[in-house]
Formats: C-alpha cells, sequence, structure tokens
C-alpha cells in the first residue's frame, strides 16, 4: 500500500537523486584531499583490529554521519515543503523531532552503516585485499557518499508523509 501520490513520488525520487549526486561530488572532492599524499589505499583489509586506513573505513564512517546530517536536515525541510504543498494529512506533518524524527533518522542512518559495511565484508571476504589508487577511492567515497545521501532522502520524506 503506497501512501504517497505517483507525483509526489516523483518529486521524491527527482530530489533524492539531485541531492544524492551533489553529495557524491563533494564529498568525492573531500576524500581527493584527506588521501592526499597517498599513492594506493586498500579498499579493505582482514582484520577490525587494524589501524591501516581504508577507503570502505572511511566510506561506512562517511555513509554514517552523512546520513545523520541529512536526515536531519531533510525531516525539517520536506516537512514545510510538504505543509506549503498540502502533501499529507496536518496531523503527520506535525510530529516532533523528538522523538519520532530522531527515530526515522537514527534508524536509517544505521541502516546505511550496517549496508556499507557489509558491501565491505563481502568484498573483503570474496575478492581479499585490493589496492586502489587515490582516484579510484576518491570514486569510491563519492559512490558511497551518493548512494547513502540518495537512500535517506528518499526514506526519510517518505516516512514524513507516511502514518505509523
Amino acid at each position: 500500500m503506497s501512501y504517497v501520490s505517483s507525483e509526489t513520488h516523483s518529486m521524491i525520487q527527482k530530489q533524492s537523486l539531485i541531492s544524492g549526486m551533489i553529495s557524491a561530488i563533494i564529498n568525492g572532492i573531500v576524500a581527493w584531499f584527506v588521501f592526499q599524499g597517498r599513492t594506493s589505499l586498500p579498499l579493505t583489509v582482514d582484520s577490525v583490529s587494524s589501524g591501516e586506513k581504508t577507503v570502505f573505513s572511511t566510506g561506512v564512517m562517511t555513509a554514517f554521519t552523512l546520513s545523520l546530517i541529512v536526515g536531519t536536515i531533510v525531516f525539517f525541510s520536506f516537512r514545510k515543503i510538504a505543509k506549503k504543498q498540502e502533501l499529507s494529512l496536518p496531523e503527520l506533518l506535525d510530529r516532533p523531532f523528538f522523538f519520532f524524527g530522531v527515530r526515522i533518522v537514527l534508524f536509517y542512518a544505521l541502516f546505511a552503516f550496517g549496508t556499507t559495511a557489509l558491501v565491505g565484508l563481502f568484498l573483503q571476504k570474496f575478492l581479499g585485499i585490493i589496492i586502489v589508487s587515490r582516484l579510484v577511492a576518491a570514486i569510491f567515497i563519492g559512490v558511497i557518499a551518493g548512494m547513502a545521501s540518495l537512500f535517506i532522502n528518499s526514506a526519510v520524506m517518505k516516512a514524513v508523509l507516511r502514518p505509523e
């Protein structure tokens, strides 16, 4: 059962895609500078206790923190848009950030964290240690950030409109 109209769904997809692309570009550039001075980096390593910086150790934390920040911003900004365009019932749009919004944002941020960590784990398990260039590492971080941003935008917008 869908709680949003097809027009609303299209708007959510469009805004999420734009946010994801912007986030991918910004975070890819940031990663380029973070990895400065390194010619190559491992995507993952075989030990959790390793102190070595990897692409996925950076990507997992990027996905989590980005999801927390973007999710919180989207919660407040999308409610204003939804009220103005009357996308849902006013009582759904007036639910408080504490604890309704916190629960939504934290749930989806933890989901993004876990998904990214599992992708890194499966890469390590099935492909082993893969060494990549600084450019490829920055692209990976950009893709992770873009996907996390796209996901959290879409999920929080839909959750704001959905009755519990």
